[in-house]
């Protein structure tokens, strides 16, 4: 009976090691206190368990999509885009950006499109009543504007506008700071934000004033860091008012996913993704803040944080569900097909020569269903066990 228990421990703790090893292989710098609280959350809901269990999205996709027909064509992908992880930019018009840019890299395009319709299947299946026929129909949508728009580089989505219309800049600088003295400084009451090491924080910033020193902004005024081991740094902007200051964000760049799964796609495209990533993600989001820094005996990737886009239908109809998943199928395209990145120009040319798209959307949204089935069977296992404290 002992040795049944053990057994029975043994197996709580490696399959909660599983997970937490997905979240070390891309937030290696995580305190394992906050490994700890995010794998509750990810028990308690199963939108945040497919955002944190990336190595098994890819191995999935990577499993099922050698059976796949349709053509596994290259271009410069997110590596596992979500809604929550859709950013905005306000300047000069608004537009979709990533705050997770560390992870672009060169891959299967179709990764990106399995990853974000998973995401919209579960969004609609907690927030609405569709039937499956209606679920269906708006996930082709989805697939059939972004093929729209990569046939045509000019075609503007007529519902994007509306869709992105309630991105306000402040929030970002609400979510993560307070004012204190007419000065603004970071929230660390918030359990999102921790204080970093006064000797640390002055080695980060003197780094970071010759980073930031050709963009003309004005000094860093605060500094401190996530739960997952990033630091964010603010700046004070281009004036001394408090509503254009600008947050950094500084992440230990990790090996995309399908890298870690894929071999053949790690040998064959690593040093190009390598060598192209800063001006692929500067690309995407008409950034000129991309790039790296050697701080101690480590790289980091920066960036700017912008907004979340927070993408919501205007209703439960399901001509709004379409409009919605229409304009997330245009920006998706518009990436992948960025004509500043010669990868992606390429791959924009095949699919409009090659690409047989009603393949391809009947093939990405039945892996999506059979996928969904299984995501539901491993959170619900996964939701079920009694984490055991991480050392």
């Amino acid at each position: 009976m002992k040795f049944i228990l053990v057994l029975i421990l043994l197996f709580t703790f490696i399959h909660a090691l599983d997970e937490s090893k997905q979240l070390q292989a891309i937030h290696p710098l995580q305190e394992s206190k906050d490994s700890h609280q995010i794998l509750k959350a990810m028990q308690a809901n199963i939108q945040n368990y497919l955002y944190e269990t990336p190595l098994s999205s890819y191995a999935y996709f990577n499993q099922k999509s050698s059976n796949l027909t349709s053509q596994a064509l290259i271009t410069w992908i997110h590596g596992g885009i979500y809604l929550n992880t859709l950013a905005a930019e306000k300047e000069p018009f608004i537009r979709a950006t990533f705050n997770n840019s560390q992870y672009a890299h060169l891959g299967d395009y179709r990764y990106d499109m399995f990853t974000l319709l998973s995401d919209l299947l579960l969004k609609m299946q907690e927030d609405s009543d569709f039937s499956g026929s209606k679920e269906k129909a708006i996930l082709g949508t989805f697939v059939d504007a972004y093929f729209e728009r990569l046939q045509n580089q000019k075609l503007k989505c007529p519902c994007i506008e509306d869709a992105l219309g309630d991105v306000k800049n402040n929030d970002l600088l609400k979510k993560y700071t307070k004012i204190h003295k007419n000065s603004r400084y970071f929230d660390t009451r918030s359990k999102r934000l921790k204080e970093v090491p006064i000797s640390e924080a002055k080695t980060i910033e003197t780094k970071m004033k010759n980073y930031l020193k050709e963009f003309k902004l004005l000094p860093i005024k605060d500094i401190v860091e996530n739960t997952y081991g990033d630091y964010l740094l603010l700046c004070e902007g281009k004036t001394k008012k408090v509503h254009d200051d600008v947050i950094f964000k500084l992440s230990v760049p990790t090996i995309p996913v399908s890298y870690q799964v894929n071999k053949k796609m790690k040998q064959n495209y690593l040093n190009k993704s390598l060598l192209g990533k800063n001006q692929a993600v500067s690309s995407f989001n008409q950034s000129k803040y991309a790039g790296t820094v050697h701080i101690k005996d480590k790289d980091y990737f920066v960036n700017k944080l912008n907004p979340s886009l927070s993408l919501r239908p205007q209703s439960e109809k399901t001509h709004v569900y379409k409009n919605y998943a229409a304009a997330l199928g245009y920006m998706l395209a518009s990436f992948h097909s960025n004509p500043a990145l010669k990868a992606c120009e390429s791959f924009s040319s095949k699919v409009k020569k090659e690409v047989k798209t009603r393949r391809v959307k009947i093939e990405i949204i039945s892996m999506v269903y059979t996928y969904n089935e299984t995501l539901e069977e491993r959170w619900e296992s996964f939701s079920d066990k009694e984490l055991l404290s991480l050392k």
